[in-house]
């Protein structure tokens, strides 16, 4: 086997592992997702998915149609409960990611898809930075940080390396790192 599907199938199990606690936080009230944040994530790592399988991703295209489906059950969950209060800033920046995705459309370019759904990916995740900022007890670090390791692998797991397969993984993990940071900070700040 090759062992690019090694890492294709480690960066899968990894990830969808690593959301069996965080829907069990949600479950148990603990932990409370910004339902745009998710939504935006589900549409943008589908497309993520499309892109990567007409640009040679190969089996690190597995990672993003799990994470699709994943984030389009989590923002289900959030709009049922109905936990966070939407504010303008969220609504501005689903538009922002929204318009993003437009955009793309409109290109029909997979490198110019995976820079617009990038800059997407960032903005949709403002909504649940506010949100983490103010309330970090509600969010739980886990799912991120085994993000960070399933989008590492998935990179090892490409059969083409190109800007258009690199560039969205990389960013994620990016994201995901920097997510990481602020709940940790903020917990900090909070406690102490």
């Amino acid at each position: 086997m090759d062992y690019r599907f090694f890492f294709g199938y480690a960066a899968t199990a990894i990830g969808l592992g690593s959301y069996g606690p965080y829907f069990w936080g949600i479950y148990k009230g603990q932990i409370k997702p910004h339902g745009f944040t998710f939504f935006v994530w589900g549409v943008l790592t589908g497309i993520g998915f499309v892109a990567q399988l007409v640009s040679g991703g190969g089996p690190c295209s597995w990672l993003f149609v799990m994470y699709s489906v994943l984030c389009f059950i989590i923002a289900g969950i959030a709009f049922y409960q109905g936990h966070v209060k939407y504010v303008l800033f969220d609504w501005i920046a689903l538009f922002g990611a929204l318009l993003g995705i437009v955009l793309w459309w409109w290109t029909k370019n997979p490198l110019t898809a995976v820079i617009l759904i990038s800059l997407s990916d960032g903005i949709a995740f403002l909504p649940s930075i506010r949100k983490s900022y103010y309330f970090p007890n509600e969010e739980s670090p886990g799912p991120w940080i085994w993000g960070i390791i399933s989008h590492t692998l998935a990179i090892f797991a490409l059969i083409t390396l190109n800007l258009t397969t690199v560039l969205y993984p990389v960013c994620v993990i990016a994201f995901d790192i920097s997510y990481v940071l602020l709940v940790v900070i903020r917990r900090r700040q909070l406690k102490g």
